[in-house]
């Protein structure tokens, strides 16, 4: 029995291994071509670094059997930078703080029976979030936004098994890796935008009897505090 749970985790293992990836590659090579692209399309164009501070919410659920597929809501706050590689195109990476809520289901204490799982408990996870985007600017007032997300998870909250020696488990997985893609509005110095962030990888640490992945939307306010003008770069 422990040999065929052994085997049954090896698996359901390598399958997110490859899935990770086989999306770190086609997330490689769509970023290669877009750099090369841009190589030849930049030359004549003042390029620009955009710096400044962004807010909002997340509007997330966790999937999986466990939870009660509800979406909640969280804090978000942090800086963006964006570098302006054309007129319509640019790389916008962030630095920031996100807070994803969720709640433990009414078969989360039958799924879990043997640790005293508790169900009905809310939970709050908190990471620090890097996401990496490609911006188009189809009109300079709006940016189509798709990338890629780390998030490290520093505080989670504890006792959702009450077994003894469990009470301070920690039931995520630290890691988070997300495909993020969506649309911001550019009025000057404050840009409003709406994103969809889909998590690949498993969050459940404890085992795979249960897929947790965590999805849904954030909505945030940003305000750019500088826009330095890079050299022009000669024929």
């Amino acid at each position: 029995m422990k040999s065929s749970m052994n085997s049954a985790l090896n698996i359901q293992t390598s399958k997110a291994n490859r899935t990770i990836k086989a999306s770190r590659k086609t997330l490689l090579t769509a970023l290669t071509s877009f750099l090369l692209l841009t190589a030849v399309s930049s030359r004549s164009y003042a390029q620009s670094l955009e710096l400044g501070l962004k807010g909002g919410i997340n509007y997330m659920k966790m999937g999986g059997r466990s939870f009660d597929n509800k979406n909640y809501l969280g804090a978000v706050g942090g800086l963006y930078g964006e570098y302006h590689l054309t007129s319509m195109w640019g790389l916008q990476a962030e630095l920031v703080f996100s807070q994803v809520t969720a709640k433990t289901g009414d078969q989360f204490n039958q799924i879990f029976s043997t640790i005293g799982a508790v169900s009905d408990q809310l939970t709050t996870n908190d990471y620090i979030t890097l996401p990496v985007m490609v911006s188009f600017r189809p009109i300079p007032e709006l940016s189509i936004l798709a990338g890629a997300q780390y998030g490290f998870l520093f505080n989670q909250t504890k006792g959702l098994y009450q077994s003894q020696g469990m009470q301070n488990y920690k039931a995520f997985n630290q890691n988070d890796i997300s495909i993020v893609f969506g649309g911001q509005l550019n009025l000057n110095r404050v840009k409003f935008g709406l994103r969809f962030v889909n998590g690949l990888n498993q969050l459940n640490h404890y085992n795979t009897t249960d897929t947790w992945r965590q999805y849904g939307f954030q909505a945030y306010l940003g305000y750019r505090i500088a826009d330095i003008k890079l050299k022009k770069k000669k024929h």
